[in-house]
């Protein structure tokens, strides 16, 4: 969605980042530990600093995308309104 990559998996920890071809890099990786279910809150709150921080997303714009995730037609309508503005 955002255009990041897998860049490696250390233990049951997935480590994201921009590709190197994009031409912008995150301050730090996104770290997601798939062995969980859920996304424990404090790799939710320090991945979205790390969005915020590196000037990706803004908070409002992380929630909309959450909102739209929960809601499989409102993701796919935003999904297409992103590709016609680009």
């Amino acid at each position: 969605m955002l255009g990041l990559v897998l860049i490696r998996t250390e233990a049951s920890h997935q480590q994201w980042d921009f590709p190197s071809e994009a031409g912008k890099k995150l301050l730090r990786t996104i770290t997601i530990r798939d062995k969980d279910k859920d996304i424990p809150m404090l790799h939710m709150h320090t991945n979205l600093s790390t969005l915020e921080l590196s000037g990706v997303v803004t908070r409002e714009e992380f929630n909309k995308m959450l909102a739209e995730q929960a809601n499989p037609k409102a993701a796919k309508a935003a999904a297409r309104k992103r590709k016609n503005e680009q």
